[in-house]
Formats: C-alpha cells, structure tokens, sequence
C-alpha cells in the first residue's frame, strides 16, 4: 500500500471533476457534495440516482466523452470511468489531486497528487479517517468507534464548542486558556463522561471554569 499524508482539504464551493457515470462515480460526488464541492459531471450516460442529483440541480452535468479541457480550473478530479485507458489519461492530465478508482505503480512517474478517500467516522465537529488495505476492515473499524463516541460524546463537543467562544472573551491570555482548555478536554473528563455520562462531565467542566 503506497503512503498517503492525512490531512484535510477545505472544498467548499472549489470546481471538481467527476469523469464517469456510473456507481463508483455516484458515490464519490455523494461524498464531495458532503463537504460543499462545486461538482462538474463528464460522462455519456448516468445512473437514476444521479440523473436525479442532477435534475436537483445540484451538480453540473455535461453529456460528453472526456477531454483533457474537462479538467480546467479544477481542483480535485475523480477518474471513475469503466475504462482503464481513460482513467490512466486522466492521472497524466490532471494537474492537482486526483483519485482514480484503479491504482497503478506508474502513477507514481507522474506530477500530480493522488488522493484516497477513507472511511469517515463523524460525530459533531469530531472527524477520524480510518485507512487501511481493507475496505471492509475499516467499515469495521468505524462501526468501532461509533460505539466508542456515541451520543454523550456528541453532547459533550456540542458543549465544548459553545464554551469555547466565552472562553476565548472571558480569559484574554492565551496561555491561561490554553490551560483551561486542557482541562475540559483532558483523559479525566472524557473518563467521567464514558463511566457518568455528560450530565456528570459538565458538572466538572463548569466547575473547573468557576474555579479559575
């Protein structure tokens, strides 16, 4: 498996390119219509799921067979066509991130940068990307960590974030902050927040914050 750097890309509203119409393609525009893409769609036919996303109006959708020109201005490209050849042209045209449903060592020759998509897990503002040689094992490994951050968890990041902002006008030195938030985010509460549940780990938030 080839090393990939983790990181995360904000998408909203930048131009990306999907070549292809079928389930492949139907499920990456789904995940980049998560996170705000202004999608474009190449491809002589489409799947019902997306002829409706397209009738939404919620992707721009040109009829046509791949052209080097699809890729202008883009910012991330999908190649997700059935055909091999394409998809390869596609990684030699594309000149940002690309991610291409087959991969080949000779990707590696050229100049772009090839992106994966892992298995998300999302709770509130928590985001963990799961990557492994087994798709199967990370949808597993997601399942996991559902159990792990689950519903008090939720409550607990929902309320970091509200406090978070009369932190930042109530205690001026960052330094002092910086301790403070420490604190609520430390192994003792998350403790007390899996054995007690939230209600017990805002008790102990809000009295750490009175202390100070």
């Amino acid at each position: 498996m080839q090393s990939f750097l983790p990181i995360l890309i904000n998408i909203k509203n930048k131009k990306c390119v999907v070549i292809g119409g079928g389930k492949v393609a139907e499920r990456k525009i789904k995940t980049l219509l998560k996170y705000g893409a202004d999608i474009t769609l190449i491809s002589p036919e489409t799947t019902e799921t997306l002829k409706e996303i397209i009738q939404k109006g919620k992707i721009k959708y040109i009829k046509k067979k791949y052209s080097k020109k699809d890729l202008r201005d883009a910012v991330i490209v999908v190649a997700a066509t059935s055909d091999s050849k394409v998809n390869s042209q596609i990684q030699k045209d594309a000149k940002f991130l690309i991610n291409c449903v087959e991969q080949k060592e000779s990707f590696e020759e050229s100049n772009n940068v090839e992106y994966i998509v892992p298995a998300v897990f999302e709770k509130e503002n928590l985001k963990i990307a799961i990557s492994t040689e087994f798709p199967a094992l990370s949808k597993t490994i997601k399942k996991e960590l559902n159990e792990i951050y689950g519903k008090e968890f939720a409550l607990y990041l929902k309320y970091l974030k509200k406090i978070r902002k009369v932190l930042k006008e109530k205690i001026r030195d960052s330094k002092e902050r910086q301790r403070l938030f420490r604190k609520i985010a430390s192994n003792k509460i998350v403790s007390i927040l899996r054995q007690c549940g939230f209600k017990k780990a805002k008790e102990e938030i809000d009295r750490i914050i009175r202390e100070t």
